[in-house]
């Protein structure tokens, strides 16, 4: 497809010039012709018009006047005049009121006349393209300033939710602590099984408590990585708490928690409440997905640049074909929610899809990483590597969390 050809307004009070440059030109433009310029004046107010090429003597309205006007009707137009040596003073007005791009002298060559004509074509659609962009620009301020407002109401709303949030949350949290002090102290004769059970709901309340007041810290900062607290642990008891919180679930479906953690494991520097959360949301997934009588393995060794490596196994249904790109996605679930279900740990209860997404967030904070796939034998298996330097180099540790913690640990 031809593109369109630019339309040029020939005036002149002589019909053979007219006539003269029309077949000249018709091929290459759109010509349209006027032998005065009130007449001209007339199509520039009904067509559209790239470029003008107009006489200077003529009678009724001169050139440099006819131009001066049509540069108010057209100013895109690219706008030039043929004159005469004798001239001059025309000249200089049609450049300072009509702005025009050139003067032709009279006669004209033909072949310079085309090149003339062409170069017009040039500024005119270089000029129409800054116009395009300018609007283009004009259009994304417009979309950038109605954003702006939007996230600032977004922000409004965000700081009344944090606000009720916070008090929803910390309300009941704050009873169940209290109740459960309440319970631990009405009755010293209770069994050890059931003490151990208020144990855990209490030591599991104040976790809930940290928990909730740093991630409201966090949504407040719009920084998560700011809050990372990093202190030197055990990590051997960081994972035998996460263990023995579970415990109770997976005792219930007859499922056995097996241990295997290497003797050279040490302290690791890193946030406890977070590789804890971590470590909570591959058991408890592992729980699900293994059938009752079922055996869930969790295993931790140090590597030769002494990154520690934490492994949950489980003996369940395995990662889906297509679903190990999705699985740390938030709000990713491939369960079917017709499967059998006993409670919240049920077998192949379905969740949110939202535990494997924080858990790398938490992951990745201490500069690791974690990954899931099938085992050969069947079931799941999902890899946590922390790395030695990683969350010791954090931003968010520093050499009074590391202190303070050694005092502790004696």
């Amino acid at each position: 497809m031809q593109p369109a050809k630019h339309t040029l307004l020939v005036v002149d009070d002589e019909v053979d010039v007219l006539d003269s440059i029309r077949h000249q030109l018709h091929r290459s433009y759109r010509v349209l012709t006027s032998i005065s310029g009130s007449e001209a004046i007339q199509i520039l107010e009904r067509d559209e018009v790239s470029l003008i090429l107009t006489d200077q003597r003529m009678p009724g309205m001169t050139g440099d006047l006819f131009l001066r006007r049509a540069r108010q009707l057209k100013p895109d137009a690219i706008r030039m005049l043929f004159t005469g040596y004798a001239d001059i003073q025309a000249v200089i007005s049609a450049v300072n009121e009509g702005n025009i791009f050139r003067y032709i002298l009279k006669p004209w060559d033909t072949v310079e006349l085309e090149s003339i004509l062409r170069q017009g074509v040039e500024q005119y659609e270089l000029l129409a393209e800054r116009r395009r962009l300018i609007g283009e620009l004009q259009e994304a301020n417009t979309l950038l300033t109605r954003a702006n407002l939007e996230l600032a109401q977004a922000g409004r709303l965000k700081t009344a939710f944090i606000e009720v949030a916070s008090h929803e949350f910390n309300t009941p949290i704050t009873l169940v602590q209290g109740l459960t002090e309440l319970l631990r102290m009405s009755d010293t004769g209770r069994p050890q099984a059931e003490n151990e059970i208020l144990r855990q709901i209490s030591s599991s309340g104040r976790q809930l408590a940290r928990l909730v007041t740093n991630m409201m810290t966090l949504l407040q900062a719009e920084d998560f990585r700011r809050m990372l607290q990093t202190r030197l642990h055990a990590v051997a008891e960081v994972i035998a708490a996460a263990v023995d919180q579970v415990r109770p679930f997976s005792a219930a479906r007859g499922q056995t928690m097996a241990m295997e953690l290497a003797d050279d494991l040490g302290r690791f520097e890193v946030d406890r409440d977070k590789i804890h959360a971590v470590l909570i949301n591959l058991l408890t997934n592992a729980i699900k997905f293994t059938p009752d009588q079922g055996t869930i393995r969790i295993s931790a060794g140090r590597e030769r640049d002494g990154a520690i490596v934490i492994e949950v196994d489980d003996q369940g249904a395995g990662i889906e074909a297509g679903a190990g790109p999705h699985l740390f996605q938030p709000f990713f679930t491939q369960l079917d929610p017709s499967r059998h279900s006993s409670g919240d740990f049920g077998y192949c209860k379905r969740g949110l899809g939202l535990g494997l997404c924080i858990a790398r967030q938490f992951v990745e904070m201490h500069g690791g990483s974690i990954e899931g796939e099938n085992r050969p034998e069947g079931g799941a298996r999902f890899r946590v590597r922390l790395p030695a330097a990683g969350a010791s180099g954090h931003p968010g540790s520093s050499s009074t969390d590391r202190s303070l913690c050694e005092d502790a640990n004696g």
